[in-house]
C-alpha cells in the first residue's frame, strides 16, 4: 500500500483547498503538519489534528474524491493513506513516538477504569437534522438509544441517524438500538453524527467511552 503526501496551501480570504481523487472507503492519516478539514464527495465531513486518525468501516459508503480544508496561515502536508479495504499495520507505519512505562496485566484490579460518559441529542426545528455534538468530541464506542431524554422519556417517533448532515439513513423506531465502534487505535468524533425525526423534539442518548 503506497502512502500519499498532499500540500494544503495556506488559507487567503477563503480556507486553502486542495483535492485527491481515488475511491475508498477508508482513510488513515500516517503525519500531518497541523490540522485540516477533510470533506469526502459523499457529503461527509471530518476534522482532523492529530496522526494516526482517520474513518471507515465495512458499512461506509464509497466515496471517489477527497477535499482538504486548511484554515490555518501556513501550508499543511498531510500523509495518508487511502483503501477499499481496512488499512491496519503493518501495512502502513504511523509516525509516533511509545514510551511503555508499565506492565499491562488483564487481571480486574490492575485494569484501568474507563471515563464513561452520556449525552442527549435532539432534532433540530421540525424534526431537522443536528448534530449529535460538537466537533471534536470524541470516542471509542457509544450506544445510541431512541428515546427522549436520557431517563427514558420515549419518543413519539421514528427517528434517523447517520454521518451526513444531508442524509441519515440508519432508521430507529422508539426504543431501538445501534451501536458504533471506532477500529483499534482509532476514535470517532460525535460532531460528525446527525440525528433527525418525523416528530420534532425526538432524538436519541447516547453512552459512550
Amino acid at each position: 500500500m503506497t502512502p500519499i503526501t498532499l500540500t494544503v496551501p495556506a488559507a487567503g480570504n477563503t480556507a486553502g483547498v486542495a483535492s485527491f481523487h481515488q475511491p475508498g472507503k477508508y482513510f488513515l492519516i500516517t503525519a500531518m503538519t497541523g490540522p485540516v478539514r477533510v470533506l469526502t464527495n459523499n457529503g461527509e465531513e471530518y476534522d482532523f489534528s492529530e496522526t494516526g486518525s482517520g474513518f471507515g468501516n465495512d458499512v461506509s459508503n464509497v466515496f471517489g474524491a477527497l477535499t482538504f480544508y486548511n484554515d490555518a496561515g501556513a501550508p499543511v502536508v498531510i500523509t495518508f493513506y487511502v483503501s477499499l479495504h481496512p488499512i491496519k499495520t503493518p501495512d502502513v507505519n504511523v509516525t509516533s513516538t511509545v514510551s511503555v512505562t508499565t506492565v499491562l496485566s488483564n487481571t480486574l484490579a490492575s485494569c484501568a477504569v474507563e471515563n464513561e460518559g452520556q449525552l442527549q441529542a435532539a432534532s433540530g426545528a421540525g424534526g431537522a437534522a443536528a448534530r449529535f455534538a460538537a466537533v471534536g468530541t470524541y470516542f471509542r464506542r457509544a450506544i445510541i438509544i431512541a428515546q427522549k431524554t436520557l431517563d427514558r422519556g420515549a419518543n413519539t417517533g421514528i427517528v434517523y441517524i447517520g454521518n451526513s448532515a444531508a442524509h441519515q439513513s440508519i432508521l430507529l423506531n422508539p426504543g431501538d438500538q445501534y451501536s458504533i465502534e471506532a477500529d483499534t487505535g482509532g476514535k470517532r468524533d460525535f460532531g460528525s453524527w446527525y440525528v433527525s425525526a418525523d416528530n420534532a423534539g425526538d432524538g436519541v442518548s447516547v453512552l459512550y467511552v
